[in-house]
């Protein structure tokens, strides 16, 4: 089964450039070259992966990846622009990019990352369907691999991170104040994180889970401290 492609991009030169690398065999490409275009594409199709220019007519690429990753967690993002800024970097990051390729770039190396974007998300896939894990709404937890997932999606924490999110499933019932958080961080020997740190990590953990998912799966409860969602 071929993978559905679509690549967005209004200059027909960059177009036909990473078409030519790509394996008609492997893959099924689609093109639009206006964002509004793309945008009827993503509301009534499934892609794989999308390659999504920033500057387009109509709708711009960061808005395209919004809206990608509110429809279609698993899809496959990589930015091509012109606009190599960090600001734009992360913007598109945290809108859910898995990859940022800025221009000029060399055509010859997008097909090599399609590919492996493609494989990587399929080694995941059948790594969390071996394994044993645990779920908690759309948060799944493997312990043994001391490791958290969101749609057989890896989550990439720290170690106060994630140490702090296993606290909060595992005890999904219990409310932590930042002392509390604070104090079991220092008792494992993470480090003496103070309640402004335990406040920066809770809001780091929500950016990366953010990626994948708009679900609330931390809650606040204002002047007390936090709990997982109830699921």
């Amino acid at each position: 089964m071929r993978h559905k492609i679509l690549i967005v991009e209004d200059e027909p030169e960059i177009v036909r450039l990473i078409r030519n690398r790509l394996d008609t065999t492997l893959y099924d490409v689609t093109i639009a070259y206006s964002g509004d275009e793309a945008l009827e594409l993503i509301k009534s199709e499934y892609f794989d992966l999308l390659s999504l220019d920033i500057m387009l007519p109509s709708v711009d690429g960061l808005t395209l990846c919004d809206e990608v990753r509110k429809r279609h967690k698993d899809s496959l993002i990589i930015i091509i622009s012109a606009l190599d800024l960090d600001e734009q970097k992360e913007k598109a990051y945290l809108l859910g990019a898995d990859d940022y390729i800025p221009k000029p770039f060399s055509p010859k190396l997008v097909a090599p990352k399609i590919a492996s974007l493609l494989n990587r998300r399929s080694e995941m896939n059948q790594e969390v369907q071996k394994v044993d894990i645990t779920t908690k709404g759309k948060l799944q937890y493997h312990k043994d691999l001391k490791r958290f997932y969101i749609e057989n999606r890896a989550l990439v924490l720290t170690l106060s991170e994630y140490t702090i999110l296993e606290v909060l499933y595992s005890t999904p019932k219990k409310l932590f104040s930042k002392e509390e958080l604070s104090q079991i961080l220092y008792n494992k020997d993470i480090g003496n994180i103070d309640k402004k740190g335990i406040g920066t990590h809770i809001y780091q953990l929500r950016k990366k889970i953010a990626l994948y998912t708009d679900e609330e799966i931390i809650k606040t409860v204002r002047n007390m401290g936090y709990t997982l969602h109830e699921c």
